[in-house]
């Protein structure tokens, strides 16, 4: 079953989970986990500990096209991008030290410039802030290229 058809067929569960302040979090087939955040009119929020296994997460919703990718890079600082290929708007997936989109090739770096064409754009970037122990990242026209 692909990704988007099990997270489609969970909406009882993650309205529940939502509504608790729970995160779920549902394997990758790469091995990064999708985690299903609290969503707010202007901002996505999960627990810190969603990055602790490798540091990264996809962040999704039944409503979003395109996960967001968020990772704590070796600085410590929380780097999240829209998974979304600038080119056509493929999903890129992390190997290696890069994000690759599977459609035309385009090669990102995990801080989301363009490594290689044919996209031309960064992919947009989203202000991150830590409070407490949750992590929210600012959907709210914060995302910048």
């Amino acid at each position: 079953m692909r990704r988007r058809e099990f997270i489609r067929r969970l909406p009882v569960v993650t309205t529940g989970l939502i509504a608790g302040a729970s995160t779920l979090s549902l394997a990758a087939c790469a091995g990064i986990p999708y985690v299903v955040p609290v969503v707010r009119p202007d901002a996505l929020v999960v627990p810190k500990s969603a990055l602790a296994e490798g540091g990264e997460a996809y962040l999704q919703t039944l409503e979003m096209d395109r996960p967001v990718y968020v990772r704590r890079d070796a600085s410590g600082q929380v780097v999240a991008l829209l998974a979304s290929c600038t080119h056509q708007g493929c999903q890129p997936e992390r190997v290696g030290d890069r994000l690759v989109c599977p459609c035309h090739g385009s090669e990102f770096s995990l801080s989301g410039s363009v490594l290689e064409g044919p996209a031309e754009d960064p992919l947009t970037r989203y202000v991150v802030t830590e409070e407490g122990d949750e992590l929210i990242v600012w959907l709210d026209g914060r995302g910048e290229r």
